[in-house]
């Protein structure tokens, strides 16, 4: 029999990504690509350097959407709005 494998922990594989670049989507359709400054245990991030890109409604139909962004210079997400984060390899 093979011994079982490890099973990595998540919040201290993203500590490996601290400085680095990362890629975070959130509800609504939210998106922030920043630079990773900190973290909890809650996976609440500080972000730096940020390009937050969202979707705006033009009239009552969800169909017609446009696509915005913004630059930010630094933004704190609450793990609990978060639905993942795209890791720097």
């Amino acid at each position: 029999m093979t011994p079982p494998v490890a099973a990595h922990d998540p919040i201290s594989t993203l500590g490996k990504s601290l400085g680095k670049t990362i890629l975070i989507k959130c509800k609504r359709q939210k998106v922030f690509k920043g630079q990773l400054k900190s973290y909890d245990s809650h996976l609440n991030v500080l972000l730096e350097k940020v390009h937050y890109t969202y979707n705006v409604r033009l009239d009552d139909e969800e169909k017609t959407l446009e696509e915005k962004s913004e630059d930010l210079d630094r933004i704190i997400l609450r793990g609990d709005s978060i639905v993942f984060i795209g890791l720097s390899a």
